[in-house]
């Protein structure tokens, strides 16, 4: 059913025809080298379980890596995504799923806008082609910062393609120092420090060059929509579809964001443990966020 939040009619990309210039599922590149070199805006690399089996009755779970970063997320913090998911948590093993992380041309806010094809290129080229090749099942998605904006959005946009997300620090409303409400648009103050200025996202107005392109991608818009709540209703299991864990960057818009989901019924998990820390890969929220996943995967 259409709502008016689900589609950017005006700045969704046509991209029939246009073909995927990467090797399907395996990227030999190292993470953080030059993402202007990336053969198409979007790749990605695969990690399978060991005992991988493309013709198993049951299909794989599997699990969308988004990094906040150009390339393969290692630009910023010196640990990707696989390495940090795979490699060190051994979650596809431990999980018996897919993993799959995607690389970006440029740090990604999983939009379509005037400037970029982010979301029409994961939905109508990436996916198509990784689904034909793999046996998946259930596709949750996980994130920090910009990239876990756009995973966010990508659950609450398409919440019939994707089954879960986990997200950290996450500038809901980019470079915008407010907030929606049903009645408008009200400034954040942040009770603790009101005169803390909110940290500039340097790669916002790149992604967003008109605020008009914003508003379908404002999570506290969407809850706001009947629809999107609608969808976001618990799984089959009891669990919540949405995990979010706030930063330091971020702390009080995802804690008012979290107040939205409640007003409208949004069901979501929300934690402010890790509030006094950057997320990245490295961070103690990646475990918690794991464990959200894999609980209904």
């Amino acid at each position: 059913p259409f709502h008016r939040y689900r589609d950017l009619e005006h700045f969704k990309h046509d991209l029939s025809g246009i073909r995927y210039g990467g090797k399907d599922g395996v990227d030999d590149r190292e993470p953080g080298s030059n993402p202007s070199n990336l053969p198409s805006p979007i790749t990605y690399r695969v990690t399978v379980p060991t005992d991988y089996d493309n013709d198993r009755e049951v299909p794989y779970p599997t699990l969308i890596v988004v990094p906040a970063d150009a390339g393969f997320g290692q630009t910023l913090n010196g640990v990707g995504g696989t390495k940090a998911i795979c490699e060190t948590e051994l979650f596809h093993e431990k999980n018996e799923c897919v993993v799959v992380e995607l690389g970006f041309n440029r740090p990604t806010w999983l939009a379509d806008t005037a400037t970029c094809n982010h979301e029409s290129f994961l939905l109508d080229v990436v996916l198509p082609r990784f689904l034909a090749r793999y046996n998946v099942g259930t596709i949750s998605l996980l994130g920090y910062a910009n990239g876990g904006f756009g995973a966010l959005n990508m659950l609450l946009r398409h919440p019939h393609l994707f089954h879960r997300v986990a997200v950290a620090d996450v500038p809901v409303l980019g470079d915008f120092s407010g907030y929606m409400r049903p009645w408008g648009h009200v400034d954040f103050v942040d009770d603790e420090t009101p005169g803390e200025t909110k940290p500039p996202w340097t790669s916002f107005a790149d992604a967003f060059p008109h605020n008009a392109m914003f508003l379908p991608y404002n999570a506290g818009a969407l809850a706001t929509c009947e629809y999107v709540a609608g969808e976001m209703g618990f799984s089959a299991s009891g669990e919540a579809r949405i995990g979010m864990w706030s930063g330091n960057r971020t702390r009080w818009e995802m804690e008012r964001l979290a107040e939205q989901f409640g007003e409208f019924g949004v069901p979501h998990r929300f934690s402010t443990e890790f509030d006094d820390e950057d997320a990245d890969w490295n961070g103690e929220w990646l475990k918690e966020a794991l464990a959200f996943i894999a609980a209904d995967m």
